[in-house]
């Protein structure tokens, strides 16, 4: 599910659209660097050149949390055929969306 988000861009008003996942992990990024959803994008559209805000958006919070989760995490053995448990949840997640 697609919602739009109207947000201001470096004084101008625009609007993007972005799944209910990447809404809310837009959220926890701005509380969590205390800052305001406009001044995120406002620094990600200062550095978008060719690529539309919505798409820039969307890979800025997943490297956010790539990152983040690098921090914390080893890289698990390659050699399991199945998914891990939490791979199973997270596609559960998205299509319960």
């Amino acid at each position: 599910m697609q919602l739009c988000k109207n947000v201001f861009v470096n004084g101008r008003r625009t609007s993007m659209r972005l799944d209910k996942e990447t809404c809310s992990a837009l959220s926890d990024i701005c509380r969590k660097e205390k800052m305001s959803l406009g001044r995120l994008c406002s620094l990600i559209d200062d550095q978008k050149g060719e690529s539309s805000l919505s798409a820039l958006v969307r890979l800025f919070a997943l490297v956010y949390y790539r990152r983040m989760l690098a921090k914390y995490e080893q890289v698990p053995p390659a050699d399991t055929a199945a998914p891990s448990a939490r791979v199973s949840q997270i596609l559960s997640t998205i299509h319960e969306g």
